[in-house]
């Protein structure tokens, strides 16, 4: 495939992914995402498929049942409740469509003690004492390139950022005030590590076009529980493990709409691993007197 033509594939679909991740239970056709890609039908299927390697259909309905199973992990709705926010209708849409991917109903997945891939490792985390910063947090405007591979993937990650920075330096997109962020779309604990999602990104005031693998995204504002690492980007699991599975039960918040993101506030290529500083942002609101009575 010819360099040009594949940029403005990457181009179209980014605009898809982009559209799926806000109107993920708003059931798109087929006809409506392609025109939005601005492809012909005939052509949309084998263009997203080249781009993302999944079909368009299963790509959609992997994500909506991974958002549900997340859903059972962090919360206690119902399946009724579950399947009202999510378009399914009723508890046994749900559960038949459940257990087709997952293999094993809402209910026993939600019970499980281990998430199905380990990657949390839970017997092997290290416990830590977590004291966030609770700031309010302008919106930012982001220049991206996608990863789907393992989260923390060595070659992935390096090629990627590598050519983020080709771009923001050919677009004099870099200042004083650049910030480097990296998005994460995925649980790990429920998708398919090759499966996962990741954003390297650059914060950026200037008008700049999506082009190829290159897009554009909006980071919402609002409140954010703000976490400091020192030290290599491998503790980022400890971290995670600690804020998720420790911290947020017990801290009176509760997640708000919007994903989580790392700020990084150092170059790996100029400091030792040790000196590395990783600030991750975790969206939160404060949960009401029934909500806690609840947890209760």
């Amino acid at each position: 495939m010819k360099e040009n033509t594949r940029n403005e594939y990457e181009k179209a679909v980014n605009r898809v992914i982009d559209y799926i991740n806000h109107h993920l239970f708003d059931a798109p056709d087929i006809k409506h995402l392609a025109g939005i890609a601005n492809i012909s039908e005939y052509h949309f299927h084998r263009i997203f498929k080249t781009v993302i390697g999944e079909n368009i259909g299963e790509y959609i309905n992997r994500l909506r049942l991974e958002y549900i199973a997340e859903y059972l992990q962090t919360t206690r709705f119902s399946l009724d409740e579950i399947a009202a926010k999510t378009g399914y209708g009723t508890k046994y849409a749900l559960s038949k469509a459940f257990k087709k991917h997952f293999g094993v109903s809402p209910s026993a997945y939600r019970s499980q003690d281990k998430d199905p891939f380990n990657f949390f490792g839970r017997n092997e985390r290290k416990i830590m004492e977590l004291a966030p910063e609770m700031r309010e947090v302008p919106p930012k405007k982001v220049v991206y390139i996608r990863i789907i591979d393992w989260y923390g993937s060595p070659d992935s990650y390096r090629a990627a950022w590598k050519k983020l920075g080709q771009f923001a330096k050919k677009n004099s997109l870099v200042d004083k005030t650049t910030e480097f962020i990296g998005l994460s779309f995925d649980n790990p604990t429920i998708t398919a590590p090759e499966n996962c999602r990741f954003y390297a990104c650059i914060t950026t005031s200037k008008e700049v076009k999506p082009t190829g693998p290159f897009g554009i995204l909006n980071i919402g504002g609002g409140l954010y529980a703000v976490f400091t690492l020192k030290g290599p980007y491998d503790g980022l699991l400890d971290m995670f493990y600690n804020i998720f599975f420790r911290w947020l039960p017990e801290s009176g918040y509760k997640l708000r709409n919007g994903g989580s993101f790392e700020k990084y506030l150092n170059n790996p290529d100029h400091v030792s691993p040790d000196e590395l500083l990783t600030e991750i942002y975790v969206p939160v609101a404060k949960r009401n007197r029934k909500e806690l009575k609840n947890e209760a």
